[in-house]
């Protein structure tokens, strides 16, 4: 099972094989190259090194070659290399507190099918059963297709060593879930499992908006508060098995008691739904937490110089609140880490722009680097669909990795 296998750090003929053809089909997959010469170039590797494995990859219906228009009369359309329609795909299983998606993919990330379901306190006894019908009904779809594998992305805390969903709170009791190795034995296919917000992360580092850097915070704010850390191009993580967890670092030691065992955690006051709640107290209405976004977003664009009413005034008490409690914990982590980036993505995706800029004002007024560099605060690429395209992401990087490569 994927999600058990420890690092080794021995390298061999085999190895660096594999290494190559991942990283040849990372940079066609994810546009960095798109010829023979970019990747000798952008590799390193010999000229004859790399039209062998591209050759073998066309042969396998995993490239394809197009040629590239051009402006008439500059010669030859030159042709570029292609993933193929013909490639393996992707299976992801996206799992949160409220909602289930499995999902079919190509490695660009190209949505060819997604079932969803609800996830409550009626339908968790039978999870499993539910998770394992939807692949059944994905896997019926496939006909001649290839497959890699499948990826699961999943509500934290986790053991990613083990597949293993712990404890999460307000999860109606489940704990101590073996999906990874459930999900193996019902499908007899390659598992990797992660905690979704790592999963968003690295297809932020990918595909989404932090293609451009090497460091950053994938900051996953909804009814909870999750992040991923990229650190020097990859994802971070070590030995224990465990994630990140800014949602519960403490912005007040004497503050609200969290489940898990801790005082003033940051997601007791800046969850989607607890903003949503005080949303909802100060407006009377009953909406949800975009809906609040969308209304606040509008006033602010169509309103540039007027008053705010007291309903506006209100709202924007509640936002200016969360930007300074989120940003507390996030000069912290910025402390720590020293990433160029912060990315706000699922929920956090609909917070009006103005709020974000604050966030970033307040970062950047408040890290001890300040004087010397300055850190972005910028929407997710996906926009508030991160984790559910990113439940590919431990599979896609054991692809990329040349996992699957002999």
């Amino acid at each position: 099972m994927g999600a058990g296998k420890m690092a080794k750090s021995g390298v061999n003929n085999t190895l660096l094989k594999q290494r190559n053809r991942g990283l040849i089909l990372k940079l066609i997959a994810t546009g960095q190259c798109s010829s023979r010469i970019e990747l000798s170039q952008k590799t390193g590797l010999a000229k004859m090194t790399v039209t062998y494995i591209v050759n073998e990859f066309l042969e396998r219906g995993i490239f394809e070659e197009r040629q590239k228009v051009q402006v008439e009369g500059k010669g030859r359309n030159p042709v570029q290399l292609c993933i193929s329609d013909k490639a393996p795909k992707l299976i992801g299983v996206h799992l949160y507190r409220e909602i289930c998606s499995v999902i079919l993919c190509d490695i660009q990330l190209k949505l060819l099918k997604k079932i969803c379901f609800p996830v409550t306190e009626e339908t968790a006894p039978q999870l499993m059963e539910h998770i394992f019908h939807a692949l059944d009904q994905i896997m019926e779809t496939l006909g001649d297709e290839k497959i890699y594998g499948i990826g699961i992305g999943a509500i934290g805390p986790v053991d990613k060593n083990w597949g293993k969903i712990l404890a999460p709170p307000n999860f109606y009791g489940l704990h101590d879930l073996e999906i990874a190795r459930e999900i193996e034995e019902h499908c007899h296919m390659p598992v990797f499992f992660d905690g979704e917000s790592n999963c968003a992360a690295i297809m932020e580092k990918y595909y989404g908006a932090g293609t451009d850097c090497e460091d950053f915070i994938y900051v996953d704010l909804a009814n909870g508060v999750g992040s991923g850390l990229v650190v020097n191009g990859e994802l971070y993580a070590n030995t224990s098995g465990m994630i990140c967890e800014l949602g519960h670092t403490s912005i007040d030691w004497q503050g609200e008691p969290c489940s898990c065992g801790n005082r003033g955690c940051l997601e007791r006051y800046i969850s989607s739904n607890v903003l949503e709640s005080q949303l909802q107290k100060v407006t009377g209405d009953m909406k949800d937490f975009r809906g609040f976004c969308q209304e606040m977003d509008e006033v602010i664009k169509e309103g540039e110089g007027n008053t705010f009413t007291k309903r506006q005034q209100d709202m924007d008490r509640v936002f200016n609140e969360m930007t300074e409690k989120l940003s507390c914990a996030l000069v912290g982590f910025v402390n720590s880490l020293n990433p160029q980036k912060i990315i706000i993505g699922h929920e956090g995706y609909w917070i009006p722009d103005p709020y974000l800029c604050k966030i970033e004002k307040l970062v950047n007024e408040r890290h001890i680097e300040r004087k010397y560099r300055q850190i972005q605060v910028v929407k997710s690429g996906f926009k508030d669909e991160a984790t559910v395209y990113g439940c590919t992401g431990a599979l896609l990087t054991a692809v990329f990795e040349g996992s699957f490569f002999d």
